[in-house]
């Protein structure tokens, strides 16, 4: 119903006897009880209908999708992706396809991160968990590791230290090169080289180590160091 129409309903409302319905007006504006036009239904869904065709008017100039399966989302970090229900969710609020992809990146942004730290947070407590249970209490692995970094300071290049030191496994083997005063010479069938602590530095710096953390291969190194200082 435009406001021209509305405008004549409503004149001929008041020129129309209290018995006579206007032509054109619908059921449920008319009170047949006494005999008269409901004003106030008619223009509320006048108001109803205008208001309706702004938000219309509204969204074409924002552009919104069609659909909400019409969103257009470029997915800035591998542990996200589309979904369907969140992308009806931000339909029904009448989110553009620009806003919709500014939620998508500031969780890319914002939200990744932290979940990567909480996931670091976890990783390093089990690390010292197990430490702790090798040490025999966290005092005791407090003052080891103290002797551990004063000792590697001097003996070892740094990136080597920080990627041995990264996991339990080779805090341990820091703590037994600390400890030895000898390494246990050898040739060993998983190794090109004779086995020895100088041979695996070497190793060490490869950059499969300290670089890709290739899993494989810190664990033949991890496997050298036990074989040359076994546990007592």
């Amino acid at each position: 119903m435009d406001k021209n129409t509305a405008d004549d309903l409503t004149a001929q409302a008041f020129s129309a006897g209290p018995e006579e319905k206007p032509a054109g007006l619908p059921d449920k504006f008319w009170d047949e009880k006494n005999g008269r036009v409901m004003l106030e239904a008619l223009i509320e869904d006048y108001n109803y209908m205008a208001s309706r065709d702004e938000n219309l008017v509204e969204g074409n100039n924002r552009r919104l999708p069609e659909s909400y399966d019409q969103y257009d989302i470029r997915i800035p970090h591998p542990f996200l992706e589309r979904d369907e229900e969140v992308f009806k969710r931000m339909y029904e609020k009448g989110f553009t396809n620009d806003q919709a992809q500014l939620v998508y990146d500031l969780a890319s942004e914002r939200v990744i991160p932290v979940l990567d730290q909480l996931t670091m947070n976890y990783e390093a407590e089990k690390q010292l968990e197990k430490l702790t249970r090798y040490f025999g209490s966290q005092g005791k692995f407090d003052e080891v590791s103290r002797q551990i970094s004063a000792w590697a300071r001097q003996n070892l290049q740094p990136e080597i230290y920080d990627a041995l030191a990264s996991t339990s496994e080779g805090v341990i083997a820091l703590y037994k090169m600390m400890s030895s005063n000898e390494p246990v010479l050898g040739r060993d069938r998983d190794f090109e080289e004779e086995l020895s602590e100088d041979s695996l530095r070497k190793m060490m710096e490869d950059p499969r180590y300290w670089r890709d953390k290739d899993k494989d291969y810190i664990a033949k190194i991890t496997r050298g160091f036990e074989k040359l200082y076994p546990e007592k």
